[in-house]
């Protein structure tokens, strides 16, 4: 599984690197409707080839940890990433030109299909374990769920371009498919992943997984109330009240992981861990605009569109973002050095996996990162085009630092032990 969870991360990568690239010639759009080409094309492509290609590959080293068997098959992996790959490729090019013929349709089957595979192998290696699921499972086997349901309607929507049948408007299920996305597939996934690897990472002693449970039950309830209260209805006054349970789904989870802080027999906070403190800063942040976003909506203010865009950079480019930053030199490092000294372990001395990348790489981009979102975030705020595109330069710093540790890591040849 070594070849194929690498060429994901690489892939996610390179992604990045796309992404800072195309957002410095986008500045323009960056305060304009959120429908416009370049910010789909931008969109997607954060979610489908950075956030959701990593997740991918995290996960087929994950998984077997975390429902505690072997993965169900090699071979569907190799064929979904290819599959994502070219999905990828073909949707971000195509709605940069908003070319929304074959190409765009062609790109949207192989995404699906890409999904199926994954959500495939992630439930047949479930079935294998014949233990009552975790929690963490539940949070797991539902994103995927949700992540189907998100790219169904995503190609459902592509299609509608060309053959109109959707019943309503195409802004009008674009707010439902996102939200799928967000609170669906990326949400609780992470929580799933997160609550059971970050009390691992601080050595916790304390996880009341009772809190986990009421997380699972008011996202799951906040959502579906959205989707058939959006559908229907549209945005309106009981938004406020669907994002409440939400946010108090989030609290709850909030609360399970400061518990695993406090209890933690680690007591220093390494950078990778730094990373995901700020990334979860940056989740509030865009929780708090979401009340200005309904607000500015009900009342047809023209702030809705600028605060729409700001919430939406908050989460693929803030909190999505900053936590891959992290996570990937913690779990990365680990799966290179069970490649390299596995078979060496508890023989001989060998290095720790936080040893195989370099630190001095990781400071420059935690700091050009941070910058990033201190310049474009207030600049997005303050629709100041100088202040935004500093931060834009800041995130292809971190974009470009961010891979070349990547392949430092990958490149790190086994010593000789003795």
């Amino acid at each position: 599984m070594y070849r194929i969870v690498v060429a994901h991360y690489v892939f996610s990568a390179l992604c990045l690197v796309a992404l800072a690239t195309l957002l410095l010639f986008s500045t323009g759009d960056l305060f304009g409707n959120y429908f416009s080409p370049h910010l789909l094309a931008i969109t997607h492509l954060a979610a489908l080839g950075w956030g959701t290609s990593v997740i991918f590959g995290a996960c087929y080293q994950l998984i077997p940890v975390v429902f505690e068997t072997k993965l169900f098959s090699t071979k569907l992996p190799w064929i979904g990433f290819v599959m994502l790959a070219a999905g990828v490729i073909l949707l971000a090019s195509s709605f940069w030109r908003f070319d929304v013929g074959t190409y765009m349709q062609l790109a949207g089957a192989l995404i699906v299909t890409a999904i199926v595979l994954f959500n495939a192998t992630v439930m047949l290696t479930a079935r294998q374990n014949k233990k009552a699921a975790a929690i963490y499972q539940e949070f797991i086997s539902t994103a995927c769920i949700w992540l189907f349901a998100t790219a169904l309607l995503g190609l459902l929507l592509v299609l509608n371009f060309r053959y109109i049948f959707l019943p309503k408007d195409h802004l009008h299920f674009l707010k439902l498919h996102a939200h799928m996305g967000i609170a669906g597939w990326f949400l609780l996934l992470i929580i799933g992943v997160s609550s059971k690897l970050i009390p691992m990472f601080l050595a916790s002693r304390k996880q009341n997984e009772k809190l986990l449970n009421w997380s699972y039950y008011l996202i799951n309830a906040a959502l579906l109330a959205f989707l058939v209260d959006g559908y229907i209805n549209g945005i309106n006054y009981k938004t406020f009240a669907i994002a409440a349970a939400a946010v108090a789904g989030l609290v709850f989870y909030a609360i399970y992981i400061v518990q695993c802080f406090r209890s933690r027999l680690k007591k220093k906070i390494e950078l990778p861990i730094t990373n995901t403190l700020i990334s979860y800063g940056l989740l509030a942040a865009a929780v708090l605009i979401l009340p200005l976003i309904i607000y500015f909506h009900l009342q047809n203010d023209g702030r809705a569109v600028l605060y729409s865009n700001v919430y939406g950079f908050l989460i693929f480019i803030g909190w999505i973002s900053s936590l891959i930053l992290g996570q990937a030199f913690k779990t990365l490092p680990f799966i290179v050095w069970t490649r390299k000294y596995e078979d060496l372990a508890g023989r001989v001395k060998t290095p720790l996996p936080a040893e195989l990348y370099s630190h001095s790489l990781l400071k420059v981009q935690t700091a050009a990162y941070t910058l990033f979102c201190a310049c474009f975030f207030i600049g997005m705020l303050l629709q100041n085009s100088w202040l935004t595109l500093a931060g834009l330069i800041c995130l292809l710093i971190t974009s470009l630092t961010y891979i070349g540790n990547i392949f430092v890591l990958l490149s790190h040849k086994s010593a000789r032990l003795k």
